[in-house]
């Protein structure tokens, strides 16, 4: 009785989230329709409402009449100009220093160093990340499977890699994963019945072994429809841990258990144990799946209602979303969401299989600047921007927000190429970090020009990448990169300085400000170092035990700016 319960709530809370979904798409929309009006309204209203708030005293935004104003009247900002109200805020209750909005929530950053960020969220910033981070793919995933597959789509469990956990501050506000605070009291009383991993599973902070958790859960349930995640090597990982351990899931899942060794709380594993039942149906179908010699992909197998997986999977991923491939086939749909950080959400990919995102005219007030050319050389504290109708496609700019959460004019530091326009919305496609630019000797090398390197050295030698990264190496005279790859497949110890030459010609050819130096004699040739198999999943792994975050919030890490960081990837160097 309770399987028929759950597959009836399932259908019920999919309906509802679909009907939520398909109206949010209506509104943004109509929406890129009107952007630049829509978008220069919200400045407006930004700025009446919280004209008497201390930063609105301090620069005046009740003399603003225009954008010009705004622009010559705020200065730019990141985030140290805002620590300290954050500080009065979070530690003596203290409010209208920054917003005159209601602060809902802290979102907690994935940085990789010292504390994590505390974001104020206010409640109307709040609602934007709960309409796009959570409800909108259900109404994609509907709409897609109608409009291009002329079916309906199917209701059934979610994959998902919520993190739920979070603290309370000082100020009586809870700190945590944007993730947790998208969670309503709705979508709170739906999760149950939608998501295989269990709630008092992601609620919990501390150390516990989520990855084999997620797998245990998952392939209990047949009747997986959805796999969503914030970035696609997290549902790598999860899909490799059960082909390595299926075994021992299966004799979990035949016996109803969680496995003796896996680390946990015992408060947390009575809980959980006294919830599970023995299912050896399910096991042995399990098992007999691994036994089987079938060319039909493993996870379609698995999980024969499987209609789409969403995650950020194109560019820096585009290793991870071959494998996943490997997996689902390419008859299953890949969407890549939301270009989302703790500071707001920015864009919306419109369609499954889209590498891009269109702006979301009023999430965020945008400004522009050019990365291009002379504007870019010439670096200063408050450049001049253009807005969203005087961005130029196929041109790099550095995005600038101001957001309804109470941050002015900041500075992402995520670069941006506009590659066309939805309407009169731009669509985009991030490029790099600009903390992520590398240089020795003067010139500027970006992770975008990594991942062209990369991409033509795996054309060229028919060695696919898994995942990379790179560090200056300046104790070397003169000083020189060193990129460090991890192969599908261990490559032979004859052929690795044929691979490091190719890498080469490449590294020259994505940067002609790379090649310059290196031609001249400022820089020397690049050291190639091919990884040991699985060395980025370890590295996710440890990041997860030591930190705590779940892995919704571990990115992508592409340039070593610390010595541990050196040391641990150096030290797991295949040797042959």
């Amino acid at each position: 009785m309770d399987n028929i319960r759950d597959i009836s709530m399932r259908a019920i809370v999919h309906r509802v989230l679909k009907h939520q979904g398909s109206g949010l798409l209506k509104h943004f929309d109509f929406t890129t329709i009107q952007a630049v009006s829509i978008n220069q309204e919200l400045l407006q209203r930004l700025l009446r409402d919280n004209q008497d708030t201390e930063y609105g005293r301090k620069y005046h935004f009740s003399d603003i009449k225009s954008i010009d104003d705004y622009r010559k009247n705020v200065p730019m900002t990141t985030y140290e100009d805002y620590e300290g109200y954050i500080n009065r805020m979070t530690e003596n209750g203290e409010r209208s220093l920054l917003t005159n909005y209601p602060i809902a929530y802290y979102a907690s950053t994935s940085g990789t160093s010292g504390s994590p960020k505390k974001i104020p969220v206010t409640d109307k910033g709040l609602q934007v990340f709960r309409d796009y981070s959570t409800t909108i793919f259900f109404a994609i995933a509907s709409e897609y499977y109608k409009t291009t597959l002329r079916r309906e789509s199917k209701n059934g469990a979610v994959l998902t890699f919520l993190s739920l956990s979070q603290e309370k501050l000082k100020d009586g506000i809870f700190f945590g994963s944007i993730s947790a605070a998208c969670m309503d009291n709705v979508k709170m009383r739906f999760l149950p019945f939608t998501a295989t991993t269990p709630v008092n599973i992601m609620q919990y902070n501390g150390s516990i072994d989520l990855k084999y958790l997620h797998a245990r859960y998952a392939l209990a349930e047949k009747g997986i429809t959805h796999i969503a995640g914030a970035y696609i090597p997290a549902i790598v990982d999860i899909v490799n841990y059960i082909v390595a351990n299926h075994e021992q899931l299966e004799e979990d899942i035949r016996k109803g258990r969680i496995g003796t060794g896996i680390q946990m709380p015992d408060e947390l594993r009575t809980k959980l144990e006294a919830e599970l039942k023995p299912n050896p149906a399910r096991a042995d179908e399990v098992a007999a799946i691994f036994k089987e010699n079938s060319k039909k992909p493993l996870m379609l197998r698995l999980w024969p209602n499987l209609q789409i997986v969403i995650a950020i999977w194109a560019g820096n991923f585009s290793a991870y979303a071959r494998k996943l491939q490997s997996y689902t086939g390419k008859s299953i749909p890949y969407f890549t969401n939301t270009y989302v950080a703790s500071e707001g959400v920015f864009g919306m990919a419109r369609h499954p299989y889209d590498q891009s995102y269109v702006l979301i005219p009023d999430s965020c007030f945008y400004e522009f600047i050019p990365a291009d050319g002379e504007a870019a050389e010439n670096e200063s504290d408050n450049p001049e921007t253009v807005l969203i109708d005087q961005v130029e496609q196929g041109k790099e700019y550095e995005l600038v927000i101001t957001n309804q959460s109470g941050f002015y004019r900041y500075r992402m530091g995520d670069v941006i190429r506009v590659i066309g326009f939805y309407n009169e919305s731009p669509m985009v496609v991030f490029k790099y970090r600009k903390k992520n630019i590398v240089s020795i000797a003067g010139e500027k090398f970006t992770e975008d020009h990594l991942l062209s390197a990369i991409k033509e050295f795996e054309r060229r030698t028919n060695i696919n990448i898994i995942d990379y990264c790179m560090y200056p190496d300046t104790d070397s005279d003169p000083g020189r990169y060193v990129i460090l790859m991890e192969p599908e497949t261990q490559v032979p110890m004859e052929k690795r300085e044929w691979c490091r030459k190719i890498l080469s010609e490449e590294l020259t050819r994505a940067s002609t400000s790379y090649a310059h130096y290196v031609h001249g004699g400022n820089m020397g040739e690049p050291k190639l170092i091919f990884l040991q198999q699985e060395t980025f999943q370890l590295h996710r792994e440890l990041r997860m035990f030591k930190s705590g975050i779940s892995e919704n919030q571990i990115k992508t890490i592409r340039v070593l700016n610390k010595p541990e960081l050196i040391r641990f990837f150096t030290s797991l160097a295949d040797e042959g």
